[in-house]
């Protein structure tokens, strides 16, 4: 049986100390990576509206590893440090799907929970 430690912080296979802090483009789209795209905080202050792509479903799949399966769930955190204006929007790779309000305003911030939802599929929900 897991402690509750082990529940707090699991590791899907990989090692991880926490979350990855990733400055996306300020001038262009950007695509994360699939360790990006399975617990990252992505931060950016665009000078446009600006769209942010997760990985593949695939490239997360081989990602979370041997203890991959369907139901399992992460965390993505997008952060717009723009003062005004600009979104920062994100989208799905292939054989991924976002659901709910993608585009996070400017000076303000976006919780989107990544679950698996088949053997072939991802979904990120607006949290």
């Amino acid at each position: 049986m897991a402690s509750i430690f082990e529940l707090e912080q699991p590791s899907f296979g990989r090692s991880s100390s926490g979350k990855l802090l990733v400055a996306a483009s300020n001038t262009a789209g950007t695509t994360l990576s699939a360790a990006e795209s399975v617990g990252a905080v992505i931060t950016a202050t665009p000078t446009g509206n600006r769209t942010i792509t997760t990985a593949t479903f695939a490239l997360i799949k081989a990602e979370l590893g041997d203890q991959f399966k369907v139901g399992q769930t992460f965390e993505l955190n997008v952060v717009n440090l723009a003062a005004d204006t600009h979104t920062l929007t994100l989208a799905g790779g292939d054989g991924v799907t976002v659901v709910g309000a993608a585009a996070v305003a400017a000076a303000g911030s976006g919780t989107f929970v990544g679950r698996i939802s088949s053997t072939t599929a991802a979904v990120f929900y607006r949290a």
